[in-house]
């Protein structure tokens, strides 16, 4: 059993006439569209997941910011599923679904989350093999988790810029590490993330850690019973690179899953 911790890392999944912000700007932070509309009008909208969870956390004054420091953003009103915020600086780069996190200390995401590491704690490694971090981005992170689960295995799953630039000391302390393609495109082009998985999986045979690529893995086989040859080249192309596991997902949820196995294992020969 493999149990992945997604900690408190809110992302920005969809955004409504807010991808130019300038200073002043007022703009509403809500975990759905529908409840934004109306509340204030003429803000504009921005829609994260786990947007209850951060309406929970902060309080008026609190700062955000958004896309790595490229908006910055003050709280200036708290409702019960929406925060309204002013905009206090603003980057000339056009905003697009990027992480959303919290500058105060107080408010700083954690992952794992206190619950995670709780239930971490408790499953212990009798009964979960290994934990996986998800959107880790410093080795801090494994640590924590070591800690409650010593004996389990501690993977960590890069899918952020940030996670990328810490990767090399992340590998030295995690036991293997998985690569999140789909959620590394909202924050790089698809040649960077290219580059991210060959640096990563050169960091880790450095470092003997296996290394695992997942996401978008025979994604043509969601709503087809076989392959695209664009789905077949990327294999291809992540097996010259020695990585030790490819991750299905979504290609084995729907239609054809076993058949998206027997694929892929003879793809990997």
């Amino acid at each position: 059993m493999l149990l992945d911790l997604p900690g408190d890392k809110p992302l920005v999944r969809r955004l409504t006439g807010a991808r130019r912000l300038t200073t002043g700007d007022e703009v509403v932070l809500t975990d759905s569209i529908e409840e934004g509309h109306g509340r204030s009008p003429g803000s504009k909208i921005i829609h994260v997941d786990h947007g209850r969870r951060l309406v929970d956390n902060v309080t008026v004054g609190d700062e955000i910011d958004i896309a790595d420091g490229a908006y910055v953003f003050s709280v200036i009103a708290v409702g019960e599923t929406q925060v309204a915020m002013r905009c206090v600086a603003a980057s000339p780069v056009t905003l697009s679904a990027r992480s959303v996190a919290r500058r105060n200390a107080a408010l700083r995401v954690s992952c794992p989350t206190a619950s995670e590491l709780e239930l971490a704690t408790r499953l212990g490694p009798e009964l979960a093999n290994a934990y996986v971090v998800s959107f880790c981005e410093q080795a801090s992170q494994i640590a924590s988790i070591r800690d409650s689960v010593i004996g389990a295995a501690v993977f960590a799953k890069i899918e952020s810029a940030r996670g990328c630039a810490e990767a090399a000391r992340i590998a030295e302390v995690a036991d293997g590490v998985l690569i999140g393609r789909h959620d590394l495109s909202t924050e790089l082009e698809p040649s960077a993330v290219w580059e991210v998985v060959r640096n990563t999986a050169e960091i880790c045979r450095r470092a003997q850690r296996p290394v695992i690529v997942g996401s978008r893995i025979l994604e043509s086989m969601c709503d087809q019973s076989k392959p695209s040859a664009t789905d077949v080249a990327d294999i291809r192309q992540l097996l010259s690179l020695r990585v030790d596991g490819l991750l299905l997902a979504g290609s084995i949820s729907v239609l054809h899953p076993l058949r998206a196995v027997r694929v892929l294992r003879d793809l990997c020969g």
